[in-house]
Formats: structure tokens, sequence, C-alpha cells
């Protein structure tokens, strides 16, 4: 004789077991999906960072066009500028170029760049005021020395870039290096352990303010 009872227990017994194997591979997806939107976020904010610190660090170079001193108030603008969830100590470089205007992008004229590596020491530079600070960034080539920043119309008197002469008021550039490096721990898994992320640069040009 069949026990009517016994199929509707199985049944019962199966529906459980489908419902926990679906709730595991929806909860799976659902926590891929949240950690993901999580790393974009920090991902992009620090990006934001990187592109205030950069047009802040240009307008800072414009302004102070060829004054000594000019560009440890950039470095200095461009440290406190990235800040949480970016973290100063990613920064791998800052180059400070003269732009060539007759390039569509923001390319640098031929030499004509000074780079900075970040190395988290401690080195000594002057401000224009005459302060002395002491930031991360050691000098890796000078190519474009502040003095031979043109911010004179029709570049009267203005000391020639290594052999290159100026025509007119120049065009500078900060552009930042920075290495990402990930939050949140299932970009790792997905990569095999790499904490390493994407290597993101921002550039900012502007034009020196003419003192004449």
């Amino acid at each position: 004789m069949r026990l009517i009872g016994q199929p509707l227990r199985r049944r019962r017994s199966d529906s459980r077991g489908q419902a926990l194997v679906e709730f595991a591979m929806v909860i799976t997806m659902f926590i891929t999906v949240v950690v993901a939107i999580i790393e974009f976020a920090f991902l992009f904010t620090s990006y934001v960072s990187l592109g205030f610190a950069s047009h802040d660090a240009s307008q800072m170079a414009a302004t102070y066009g060829n004054t000594i001193g000019a560009d440890a108030a950039v470095l200095e603008r461009i440290d406190n500028d990235i800040n949480t969830p970016a973290n100063p100590t990613q920064i791998k470089s800052v180059d400070i170029f003269w732009v060539d205007t007759t390039t569509k992008d923001a390319k640098p004229v031929a030499g004509a760049e000074t780079i900075y590596n970040y190395d988290g020491g401690s080195h000594k530079f002057t401000k224009p005021d005459g302060t002395d600070i002491y930031l991360p960034f050691v000098q890796a080539s000078n190519g474009y020395p502040e003095a031979t920043r043109c911010n004179v119309n029709q570049a009267v008197g203005c000391l020639p870039t290594g052999a290159i002469a100026h025509s007119t008021v120049d065009t500078i550039a900060v552009k930042i290096t920075y290495q990402y490096i990930w939050i949140t721990p299932f970009p790792r898994l997905v990569l095999n352990g790499s904490t390493t992320g994407p290597l993101m640069t921002s550039t900012n040009m502007m034009r020196l303010e003419p003192v004449l």
C-alpha cells in the first residue's frame, strides 16, 4: 500500500535543497556586484583626486612662471591635494613640461621636461618665498629649468631651454603618474593575488601668466 505522506516529504526536502543552491548562486553574484561597485567607487574617486591635483598644480606652475622655487610649490600642492581614498605614496612621478602647442595632444617640446620621482624620502626644497620645505620627491631630470620658462610676451629676454629659443609665452603642463592599488580583495582573487591596479595618469596644461 502506498503511503501518501512520503512523496510529499520528499518533494519538500527537494525544494529546500534547490532553494539553498539557488540562494548560494544568487548571494555569490550579489556580493560580487557589490564589491565591484565599491572598488569602482574607490578607483573613480582616486582618478578624480588625481585630476584635481594636476589641474591645481598646472595653475600654480602657470602663476609662478620662471620664479625660482616654482617646482617646490607645485610638488607641495600635489602632495597636499591627493587625499583619501587616494594615497600620495602611490604617486610614481610628476612631469612638468613645456607643451608643444603645434600638436593636438599635450606633448612636450623635445627634451623640455623636468621630472620628479616619488621615493618616500624627505628632500629639501625652497619655495618662491624662501621657505624651506621637505618633500618625498627627488629630481630625475631637469630639461625644463624654472629660469628658462618664458612668461614674457614676444619672449623678450627669455632664456632658451637647452638649444630651443622661445617665441612667445610658454604653455606649461603638469602630468602626474599614479599607481592604483586594489582596495577590496575580489580583484586580487581574480588576478591571482596581484594587488597592483591600473597605472593612471592625469595631465593639465595652462598658459603662463604673462608679466608684460
